[in-house]
C-alpha cells in the first residue's frame, strides 16, 4: 500500500489540517529575553488573543553555535532560558489550557523536550540539510511542523522523504522566508500550493511586518499559521520584534484569521440566504415605460427594467412582448401577469 500523509492529525486534542480551523501558533521565540516572568506574560498574551498554541525556541548557545561565531554565541546567550524554566513554562501553559511546544535547536534540547512529552515537534528552517536531526525527529512518531525558509523544492522533497521512510504521516510543512523583515515581493505565497501538491498539510510561517500577508496565506489555503509575538519593540540587536504582533494587535490578527477562514465557504457559487433576501430590492422587474391602454399590444418600447425585483423578471421579457394589456396600466408601474392576456 502506497504511503500517504495524513490529511488531518491532532495536536493536544486539536484537529489540524483539511476541514479544520486554521491552527494559529503564537511564536514567542526568544522574546522573553531570558526572563521567566516575561515568558509567562507572553503565554498570557497568546492565550488572551485566542491563539491555539504558543511556541518557544529552546537551545543552549554553546551547543547551537561553534566558537567560529563568537558574536552569535554572545548575542543568543542573553536570550537563553535554562531547561528548568521551560519546564515551568510548560506547566504554566497546562494550567492555562494553551498548548506549549518549542523548536529544539540542538540535540540536547530535543531530548529535553522529549522529557516534557510535548504534543508536537517543530523543526526550524535552520535545520536545512541537517538530515540526521530531521530523521531523529521524524522517527519519534509524533506530529511534526517543519519550516522551510532557505529550502529549495528539492530539499523540501528530501525532508518529506525522510518522513516517508520513517513511516510518520503526521507532517505539516510551512512555507517560510528567512529574512527579518521580509519584503512582500519576496514572499511568494503561491509556494503554499506547491507544498500542498506534495501531499502534506501546508502552512505559512510569517516574517513580514503587520499581518496582512499571513491573512492572505489563509486565503491561499494555509492550514497552519505561525506569527511572532513580543512584548517589547525597538530592541537593539534583535530582529523578531520587527515582524511581531504585540498586545495591541495580536487579538485582532487572530480574529481576522477566523474571519478570513469563515469567508472561504465551500466553493460552490450560488446565492446564499442573505443574497436571496436581497433579490427583492436589488434585482430588476419589468416596468411600463409609458401609459398603456387596455387592449394595446405590448411592444418593446413600452417597457423598461427597473428595481425593485418584486415584479416579473426581465428573463420573462419574451413572454410579455406581444401580449395585450387586459387593463389600463399607468406609466412606471410594475407589470403583473394579471394585467396581461
Amino acid at each position: 500500500m502506497a504511503f500517504e500523509f495524513a490529511k488531518q492529525f491532532e495536536i493536544d486534542g486539536r484537529p489540524v489540517g483539511a476541514g479544520c480551523p486554521v491552527y494559529i501558533i503564537a511564536e514567542a521565540g526568544v522574546a522573553h529575553f531570558g526572563s521567566l516572568k516575561k515568558a509567562y506574560d507572553l503565554v498570557d498574551l497568546a492565550l488572551e488573543a485566542g491563539a491555539d498554541a504558543i511556541k518557544f525556541q529552546v537551545f543552549q548557545a554553546r551547543k547551537l553555535i561553534s566558537t567560529a561565531s563568537q558574536e552569535w554565541i554572545d548575542r543568543l546567550a542573553s536570550r537563553e532560558l535554562p531547561y528548568d524554566s521551560f519546564k515551568k513554562i510548560a506547566e504554566y501553559c497546562r494550567e492555562k489550557c494553551i498548548t506549549f511546544f518549542a523548536t529544539a535547536h540542538d540535540e540536547p534540547s530535543l531530548d529535553f523536550l522529549d522529557s516534557l512529552d510535548t504534543p508536537v515537534y517543530k523543526i526550524g528552517s535552520g535545520e536545512v540539510e541537517n538530515w540526521p536531526f530531521i530523521r531523529k525527529v521524524a522517527q519519534k512518531g509524533k506530529p511534526v511542523i517543519l519550516s522551510t525558509g532557505m529550502y529549495t523544492e528539492e530539499q523540501i522533497q528530501e525532508a518529506v522523504d525522510i518522513f516517508v521512510k520513517a513511516g510518520n504521516p503526521q507532517l505539516a510543512v510551512l512555507h517560510c522566508v528567512t529574512a527579518y523583515p521580509t519584503a512582500p515581493r519576496l514572499i511568494n505565497l503561491r509556494a503554499i500550493k506547491a507544498l500542498q501538491d506534495m501531499g502534506v498539510i501546508a502552512g505559512y510561517s510569517d516574517h513580514t511586518m503587520g499581518y496582512h500577508i499571513p491573512l492572505a496565506a489563509v486565503a491561499m489555503g494555509a492550514a497552519v499559521i505561525e506569527k511572532h509575538i513580543t512584548l517589547d519593540f525597538e530592541v537593539p540587536n534583535a530582529q523578531d520584534w520587527k515582524v511581531s504582533c504585540g498586545p495591541d494587535d495580536l487579538h485582532l490578527f487572530v480574529e481576522q484569521v477566523r474571519e478570513v477562514e469563515e469567508s472561504l465557504g465551500n466553493g460552490v457559487k450560488s446565492p446564499n440566504k442573505a443574497e436571496k433576501q436581497s433579490l427583492a430590492w436589488a434585482r430588476k422587474s419589468i416596468v411600463s415605460a409609458c401609459a398603456i391602454s387596455a387592449g394595446q399590444c405590448i411592444t418593446e418600447d413600452m417597457l423598461v427594467c427597473k428595481r425593485p425585483g418584486t415584479g416579473i423578471s426581465p428573463a420573462e421579457m419574451d413572454k410579455v412582448l406581444g401580449r395585450e394589456a387586459a387593463v389600463d396600466i399607468r406609466e412606471d408601474e410594475l407589470i403583473t401577469w394579471e394585467q396581461l392576456r
